[in-house]
């Protein structure tokens, strides 16, 4: 089959959607399936990361310049559609950032989630209305729309009727670089123990207030407990941080920037407890990286975080602090459960496979393909 497909891969090294290209996107290159592939994004990094991942398709980078959500980007596509050098069998957009004008017929569109229209403080309100339309438009016109999770998939459906038959359920992986800290290994943690963590950008949906409010209850009983929380800081962290000094516990906590996967699997590995507060997610990938380093996990119940975490975390409603503290405090105090939801985190996290989510996104694009 002299079949080409077109990857939108401007979010190469971006956070979580970053994630999700650099997982699929080596193993959908060393797929059989497509003679040509074309990237678009920044040529550099482009090049960089094929460099890496060999091929047996003709390989092509495009340039495609313009942030996300950005009306250069848009206009840079419709140059690109109107020079030819956009035409493929089919084309991935792992993010809704996908053309208004001139999408292809054989498009997927990969929706993450749904937080900019679920989560009233996760987005300025007098954008909601012009990005819910540019979403609307987008997903009722694209060939099939993957989400991570059946909870996205419902939360879509309900924003977009339309896009029921379309839609496709194909959850995230767990990376390889997370992995259980050897007993002989030697590790320089960069914290001191024992300390609680918290992974993940700093955005106001996560709730690290809540931990904050956590902490400050657990101090009296573990008077040298730590709170650790990695991930790039956005708009609401500096409450957190005033929170924390004004419940007196701002020593306590730890402000870490974003880090390598391999510091973040020294922290989940030797955390007394992996806190996931977060009151919408549309997978909660940070809660099986934890699993699969072997950390305890006490996460929110809300929105698609129960499909993940399944019967191996201890579950509360994001807006009872109480309810985390005693979560945490049964994982301080009891050994023997602790190492119980140890071994069903490691259970649970080894049902989730990167292999598994590309071969099923090639399927997808196939099905889109062959309309």
């Amino acid at each position: 089959m002299d079949a080409s497909l077109l990857v939108d891969a401007r979010a190469l090294q971006l956070g979580g959607i970053g994630r999700y290209l650099r997982e699929i996107l080596p193993r959908i290159l060393a797929a059989p399936e497509f003679r040509r592939i074309a990237l678009l994004g920044n040529v550099q990094e482009l090049q960089a990361f094929a460099s890496g991942h060999p091929s047996p398709a003709t390989l092509e980078i495009i340039p495609h310049p313009g942030p996300l959500y950005s009306l250069r980007s848009q206009w840079s596509w419709a140059r690109l559609r109107f020079s030819g050098r956009a035409a493929a069998s089919v084309a991935f957009f792992p993010h809704w950032d996908a053309p208004l004008a001139l999408l292809p017929a054989r498009s997927v569109v990969t929706v993450h989630d749904l937080i900019h229209f679920r989560v009233p403080d996760a987005f300025p309100a007098w954008r909601r209305p012009a990005a819910g339309a540019v979403f609307r438009r987008v997903i009722s016109r694209a060939a099939r729309v993957i989400v991570d999770s059946d909870r996205t998939g419902q939360d879509l459906v309900e924003f977009v009727p339309d896009a029921r038959d379309a839609l496709r359920v194909i959850p995230l992986g767990v990376s390889a670089a997370f992995h259980p800290l050897e007993a002989e290994e030697r590790v320089r943690l960069p914290v001191r123990e024992p300390f609680l963590l918290c992974v993940g950008n700093k955005k106001r949906h996560k709730n690290l207030g809540a931990a904050v409010d956590a902490l400050a209850r657990l101090l009296p009983s573990h008077p040298e407990l730590q709170l650790v929380v990695a991930g790039q800081p956005y708009a609401g962290w500096n409450d957190v941080l005033a929170r924390a000094t004004e419940r007196g516990v701002r020593t306590h906590l730890l402000d870490v920037p974003a880090v390598s996967d391999a510091v973040l699997r020294v922290l989940y590995g030797r955390c007394a407890a992996f806190l996931f507060p977060s009151r919408y997610e549309g997978f909660g990938l940070p809660v099986l990286e934890a699993m699969a380093c072997g950390a305890p996990v006490v996460a929110s119940n809300t929105s698609s975080v129960p499909e993940v975490a399944g019967q191996a975390a201890l579950l509360f409603d994001p807006g009872d602090v109480a309810g985390m503290t005693s979560a945490v405090d049964r994982l301080l105090t009891e050994p023997a459960y602790r190492a119980t939801l140890t071994r069903l985190g490691l259970d649970r996290a080894s049902e989730f496979s990167w292999d598994r989510t590309a071969s099923r996104t090639l399927g997808v694009l196939q099905e889109a393909m062959a309309r």
